[in-house]
């Protein structure tokens, strides 16, 4: 129990360290932007990389890659509705932040040393799918309302695959179908520098946080942390009840749907010029929601 409240303490302790020295000073927002492309660039492809080191392929859980994009797309259908009467920008806005899972760089390193190999390979698998959408898709998806052009295939198809993550994710997915593995020095070395994609993301995401400066924004905020946590615990009641994978596996899945918002989320809303603030609040408070979800579920399953 002390290893998992130290390692969730350290999850919020970046968070704090980004606000607090935003509020010094030291960075200001002109910051986000080179972060989020050093993440976007650098350290989130290289995390990619490193999270297929250790795999044992199995085609028979193949599916969960289609259950990690089912999830997105449903969570994008509600955020489009939630703003069905509302500008583009909030229409943006609501897609790209009541969809998406933190599970690269949060759930699966908080989790690894809990849940076991069967465990790694379930999150690596759910979150290629998850992976697909919030590094491409849902993005491509957003920036179509802010730009009020008209849909094109050979665009959205553009906007995805200008994806460098969701291009690494694609590629190291193909190469667990066919179980091929890159040199072992690959792996090393992208695990080096992916190590260092958590920490940046929670510092950015100190960095872009705001205390809701009234009870409108707060009521927002909760807003949809509430939907996005009941439809998650209405998903897993589903999940539990219906044996299509061993119980261990629904566990897994179990616990992973209760993952923090993602933190590339923050990087789609400043992209599309919506309420980066708001972004950065929702993900917060997600973290801290999650952490303790993801705790007493471990404590209920027995890990």
């Amino acid at each position: 129990m002390l290893e998992i409240l130290v390692k969730a303490g350290s999850y919020v302790l970046m968070i704090i360290i980004g606000y607090v020295m935003k509020r010094a000073g030291i960075f200001g927002r002109e910051a986000v932007k080179i972060l989020s492309n050093i993440i976007l660039m650098v350290t989130l492809p290289a995390a990619v990389i490193s999270s297929f080191a250790n795999y044992n392929r199995q085609m028979s859980l193949a599916v969960l890659v289609l259950f990690g994009i089912f999830m997105n797309l449903l969570f994008i259908g509600i955020g489009y509705l939630s703003a069905l009467r509302k500008s583009n920008t909030e229409k943006s806005f609501g897609i790209i932040n009541y969809s998406g899972y933190n599970i690269g760089t949060f759930a699966m390193p908080y989790l690894q040393n809990f849940i076991g190999p069967m465990g790694i390979v379930v999150a690596v698998l759910f979150d290629t799918g998850n992976a697909i959408m919030t590094t491409g898709v849902t993005y491509a998806i957003a920036s179509r309302f802010v730009s009020n052009a008209k849909f094109e295939i050979a665009e959205f198809i553009r906007k995805v695959t200008s994806s460098v993550p969701f291009d690494i994710y694609v590629v190291m997915m193909l190469l667990y179908f066919m179980n091929i593995r890159l040199p072992w020095f690959i792996y090393e070395v992208a695990g080096n520098i992916g190590r260092a994609n958590a920490f940046l993301s929670m510092f950015m995401i100190g960095i872009v946080f705001e205390i809701p400066k009234n009870l409108r924004q707060l009521g927002d905020v909760f807003k949809i942390l509430l939907i996005r946590y009941s439809v998650s615990a209405l998903a897993s009641i589903i999940l539990y009840s219906i044996p299509i994978f061993s119980l261990e596996v629904r566990q897994i899945l179990i616990i992973l749907l209760f993952s923090p918002v993602s933190g590339v989320n923050v990087i789609s809303t400043l992209r599309c010029n919506a309420d980066v603030e708001k972004s950065g609040a929702i993900n917060s408070i997600s973290i801290i929601l999650s952490l303790i979800i993801m705790t007493l579920l471990i404590q209920v399953f027995g890990y």
